[in-house]
């Protein structure tokens, strides 16, 4: 491939109008949202080979029109073998020339059986005269990433939108479309260069966004120097597009998209990287997706194990599981996959 080379900007916002927001309404974090009842989700079987668990949304959001789910992220906890709360990312459709914008789900599975979940609307803080009100963040959010505390959502052509979960806030009153719970966004990592000038389907985009983690113990080729976010695009069947890193180390305003590559993976959806390995989702309509693996430049693609309308992926902090979405009405799951089996299964080829 042409030898293209892209940067990200680390642009960081007036945290002034969160502190103002947050005064009025109080910051109650991850932890202030997991201490609510939220809604019932079910836990159920997921029509495809490679799910070993899943759960569904309650009906009024596996049914919605409006909201469609999209990115995925595993938070970590005390314990890595427990997958104990995830992070799920929703764009709404367009109502009436109006949008609601992006959300965040977080989805308490600290009791297993028994998952619940909570909405939480992403805003952009801003001066309205003498106050501060909150406008929705209008993106796909087709990924996710969590560094820390810092959550990184897709925003396609606009590169990265930075938020910090420990910044939600609880609001007091009627929030905006009814939403109690909002998270201000506090930071953007801009796509930016005259590498950028491509017009249309030539031009960068981040469809979606997971994390690589420093390789712990030596296993795999992962890349040293800490972690890295990993981004790719979604393309169209006639059409493949590309993967790459963006390090996470050292305090450069302006950043490279590394180890840019075309996988020649039409619909990719999502992709993340354990131990060296990468995992890509690639979707086919209506149909099941397809799972690829791929690992010193050879891919394996294993047809239709992933559910109807598959999007993005993320590994658990012990890089055991994958965890994926799909996005259809009516179709919609939250599912968990076993890593290690297709890390073996590339050796062979395949299934």
């Amino acid at each position: 491939m042409a030898s293209v080379r892209y940067q990200v900007h680390r642009e960081n916002h007036d945290g002034g109008l969160i502190d103002e927001l947050a005064a009025r309404h109080p910051r109650v974090g991850v932890a202030g949202v997991l201490g609510a009842r939220g809604r019932r989700a079910r836990v159920g079987r997921v029509p495809a080979a490679a799910a070993t668990e899943g759960v569904r949304w309650a009906p009024l959001d596996g049914w919605s029109r409006r909201w469609w789910p999209q990115g995925i992220e595993v938070l970590e906890g005390a314990d890595p073998a427990r997958d104990d709360v995830l992070l799920v990312s929703w764009f709404a459709q367009l109502r009436r020339g109006a949008s609601q914008g992006a959300r965040v789900s977080v989805v308490d599975r600290r009791d297993p059986r028994r998952p619940r979940y909570h909405h939480v609307l992403l805003v952009e803080p801003v001066r309205d005269g003498a106050a501060v009100g909150m406008r929705p963040v209008v993106i796909h959010a087709g990924g996710l990433a969590v560094v820390d505390t810092r959550l990184y959502v897709a925003a396609t052509y606009g590169g990265l939108r930075r938020f910090d979960l420990g910044d939600i806030l609880r609001v007091r009153g009627r929030g905006p479309f009814g939403y109690r719970y909002v998270l201000p966004q506090s930071g953007h990592e801009r796509l930016v260069g005259g590498e950028n000038t491509g017009q249309g389907d030539d031009r960068m985009r981040f469809s979606f966004v997971s994390v690589e983690h420093a390789p712990k113990g030596g296993r795999g080729e992962g890349r040293p120097g800490g972690e890295h976010l990993v981004v790719g695009e979604f393309g169209p069947e006639h059409h493949g597009r590309r993967l790459g890193r963006i390090p996470l180390a050292g305090a450069e305003q302006r950043v490279e998209v590394i180890d840019l590559h075309e996988p020649g993976i039409a619909r990719m959806q999502g992709a993340t990287v354990v131990d060296g390995t990468w995992f890509v989702s690639a979707s086919h309509g209506s149909r099941a997706g397809d799972l690829w693996v791929g690992s010193g430049g050879t891919w394996v693609r294993h047809p239709a194990v992933l559910p109807p309308g598959p999007e993005d992926l993320s590994a658990s902090h012990d890089g055991r599981r994958l965890w994926s979405l799909s996005e259809y009405p009516g179709k919609r799951w939250v599912f968990a996959m076993d890593a290690e089996r297709w890390r073996k299964e590339i050796a062979t080829g395949g299934t």
